[in-house]
């Protein structure tokens, strides 16, 4: 059974699985796969608007890649939400089982001086944000090669 979402642009009820609101065209990314690789010839102009959770996209801002992560703080300590990474920025919302619920994360990408792969944990690596302020923000993230390949390709 699905559960209906509101869309965030016109508040009308839709089907998260269809991931456009019927109504004014919006669409909107609810995706609960571990990751997903986006086509950009999905996004047409005829799409009002492009939604990550509430966050609405910019002007010519489109989605390259999203899935589940955790933003690591210590061995103790991380939120879990979703990534995504766009031709623009990488944005990361916490789900609502954490400590930090209403946890939210992003840097423009040009803002990230460089990134890197972190400590292979078998099925997930981490993955390290370096930003021109010099802080680092480490996440944990399954296929983290392919964060890595998309991430340095957005940023050239």
């Amino acid at each position: 059974m699905v559960k209906a979402l509101n869309c965030p642009n016109c508040a009308a009820t839709f089907n998260p699985q269809d991931s456009i609101c019927e109504y004014c065209g919006s669409y909107i990314i609810t995706s609960e796969a571990k990751q997903v690789t986006y086509n950009l010839n999905e996004f047409k102009t005829i799409y009002k608007k492009i939604f990550f959770h509430e966050i609405e996209m910019g002007v010519s801002e489109l989605p390259i890649r999203s899935g589940m992560a955790n933003i690591y703080y210590s061995a103790t300590k991380s939120d879990g939400g979703r990534l995504l990474l766009t031709n623009q920025r990488l944005i990361f919302c916490a789900h609502a089982l954490n400590i930090n619920p209403n946890l939210y994360w992003e840097i423009g990408l040009e803002n990230v001086y460089r990134v890197e792969i972190g400590l292979n944990l078998l099925i997930s690596q981490r993955i390290k944000i370096f930003d021109t302020k010099g802080n680092v923000t480490t996440f944990v993230v399954y296929g983290g090669k392919a964060w890595l390949e998309e991430l340095e390709r957005a940023l050239n």
